[in-house]
């Protein structure tokens, strides 16, 4: 455990340093920046923007204003939003939170459909319950989330107008629901898939051999290896969850990261976007090792290869 958490934390760093220069560099080459705008009002001259500019870093090479921005991330920094002339740090993190809590109800609301599914697929093997499994990972996989964000937004009109006082909780749970459609596929496809090939092991034989009904078989003795699977989707899921919430927010008008990244964009706030981006890509490194040591937590044999 103690190897895999150092290959993690070192899989981390190198992964954000280099999400984080990517994106830096990509900004820099599409050219302009926050003060750029400014030089459309013609009461504000051209020694004006060149002094700001000057005062904001915005005038020295790329690489110098990269490893300036790292340092101060380093310590804490992420400096000031140009946009909003606020600290960075704490705007990312009172958006987070919103966009945390989303993404928390879309997960459950995906296992909310995922596993009871699975267990009743795989416990009474009817070929109707079946179709209805593939039904439901296709629709939720081939549905694009800027359409379920506009049906959600349909339908939250049409519910709140005769209850405004519960209008915030309908949309939020809209919202997450909208959010939770291509973890309903992946989860779905997942477990119910490998319940499915985990019932033809040897060991589930024996299990039914010494008597066991078949629900005790399913739940002591297929459910546990049948979600080493799932566990890998639910890290890997994490990022495709927040890249989501940018359309989902938008479309919805809450407020959370997705909305900010797209309003730092628009307003080429570097600083935001990059305070954006540096928490995103912890967060998914965040999700990705938690999948794996809940792996080897739940399975005895990758604990036993060294991971």
């Amino acid at each position: 455990m103690i190897k895999l958490l150092l290959r993690k934390c070192l899989q981390g760093l190198m992964m954000i340093l280099i999400v984080s220069a990517v994106t830096f560099a990509l900004l820099g080459f599409a050219g302009g920046d926050a003060l750029t705008q400014l030089r459309d009002n013609p009461q504000i001259s051209e020694e004006t923007i060149e002094r700001l500019r000057s005062v904001y870093g915005l005038d020295q090479p790329l690489p110098i204003r990269y490893f300036r921005w790292l340092s101060g991330a380093v310590t804490g920094d992420l400096g000031e939003s140009t946009y909003f002339r606020v600290p960075v740090s704490g705007l990312v993190w009172a958006r987070s939170v919103s966009t945390f809590l989303l993404g928390t109800a879309a997960f459950a609301i995906a296992l909310t459909f995922a596993v009871p599914l699975s267990l009743i697929g795989v416990r009474y093997k009817s070929t109707t319950i079946a179709a209805f499994i593939d039904l439901l990972i296709l629709v939720t996989a081939s549905t694009p989330r800027i359409v379920l964000a506009l049906v959600a937004l349909a339908i939250s009109v049409r519910l709140t107008a005769s209850a405004m006082d519960s209008s915030s909780a309908v949309l939020f749970w809209l919202a997450a629901l909208a959010l939770s459609a291509p973890l309903i596929s992946a989860f779905l496809a997942q477990f119910h898939g490998e319940l499915q090939r985990t019932m033809r092991e040897d060991f589930i034989k024996l299990a039914r051999a010494k008597g066991l009904s078949e629900s005790a078989v399913i739940l002591r003795h297929a459910v546990r290896p049948a979600l080493n699977p799932v566990l890998t989707i639910a890290g890997l899921s994490l990022g495709g969850v927040l890249g989501g919430s940018v359309i989902v927010e938008s479309v919805l008008g809450r407020p959370g990261l997705g909305t900010l990244m797209v309003s730092a964009v628009r307003g080429r706030d570097l600083p935001l976007v990059m305070g954006i981006v540096l928490f995103t890509s912890t967060a998914v490194w965040l999700g990705n090792a938690l999948g794996e040591l809940l792996q080897a937590v739940n399975d005895k044999r990758i604990r036993d290869l060294g991971f």
